[in-house]
């Protein structure tokens, strides 16, 4: 099962409720891998959607019981994902329900609801919003990574201090798929994670605890997200020192989009190869703590 006790929080209706989504997004990954007729899929999509709505209003209201600080940043996801689900929703409707919408819904569920819950509502009960990372780093390209492998670490239980970076400037990029994102604000350019096949299928293997030989739509999908979670937090990292960064939705390719990076890293994860890169508009030196 995709529940892990240590997801709890302590609240026994929240975690009742958890438990619930990650059954109905586990049936709604299982009918994707076993190609279950549609109306299968319809009524795990139907359920699922309406559950979500009623279990973020509750969520909300223990929130405001508490006086969480948090309270207005959590809503705010609660909103955006609701809109994806819904999105997709319309999406598959009008594609026919199709194959590759379905398994890019179920990745994207998948790495939101993991990620949400075993980090975001976390920090619910302990009654503070936790500060960004204000570890030091040299290069802006080393705080991605970092980012990253926290997300990763957080999401699949991999261990980050197992990771061995190496500096990888004026390489071509490697890896077997390929997420980018538009950086905007003070820092112009994009942020590429490359992952390798072996990295990709390990990381949502351990998200849905499927058996997955190939990178499809679902995989995919689960990545985007984890990367867009990864590049997020790395912006409100820099935030934190006085850099405002925007980020724009993912991109998957399956080559590399910036041949030479101006600023990368290679990361062997003991789970897989994963590249960070960071191609910049113009060099700058990030500010010291």
């Amino acid at each position: 099962m995709m529940w892990k006790d240590s997801y709890r929080i302590g609240v026994e209706r929240i975690d009742r409720q958890h438990i619930e989504l990650f059954r109905m997004t586990e049936d709604l990954v299982k009918a994707v891998a076993e190609r279950a007729p549609v109306e299968v899929y319809q009524k795990a999509l139907g359920f699922l959607t309406d559950y979500v709505i009623y279990h973020f209003r509750d969520e909300e209201d223990y929130q405001a019981s508490i006086h969480y600080s948090g309270m207005e940043a959590h809503k705010e996801e609660h909103r955006q994902f609701t809109q994806t689900v819904l999105s997709y929703e319309t999406k598959l409707r009008e594609n026919g329900f199709d194959l590759g919408t379905k398994k890019d819904l179920a990745g994207a569920v998948t790495a939101w609801l993991i990620y949400h819950v075993a980090d975001t509502d976390q920090k619910i009960v302990a009654g503070a919003v936790s500060a960004p990372d204000e570890s030091a780093f040299d290069r802006y390209v080393d705080l991605f990574a970092g980012s990253a492998l926290e997300v990763m670490e957080t999401m699949t239980g991999l261990d980050r201090t197992k990771a061995r970076r190496q500096a990888a400037e004026g390489r071509t990029l490697q890896g077997d798929v390929f997420i980018s994102l538009a950086l905007v604000g003070d820092l112009k350019g994009s942020a590429v994670l490359g992952f390798s096949q072996e990295l990709a299928l390990y990381l949502v293997r351990a998200m849905t605890m499927m058996e997955l030989s190939e990178v499809d739509e679902l995989v995919q999908s689960a990545l985007c997200e984890l990367t867009n979670i990864s590049c997020g937090n790395a912006a409100t990292a820099l935030a934190g020192r006085g850099l405002h960064c925007d980020i724009r939705p993912p991109v998957l390719t399956r080559e590399a989009p910036c041949g030479g990076a101006p600023d990368a890293v290679w990361v062997e994860t003991g789970a897989g190869g994963l590249t960070v890169a960071l191609c910049l508009d113009s060099p700058a030196q990030p500010p010291r703590a």
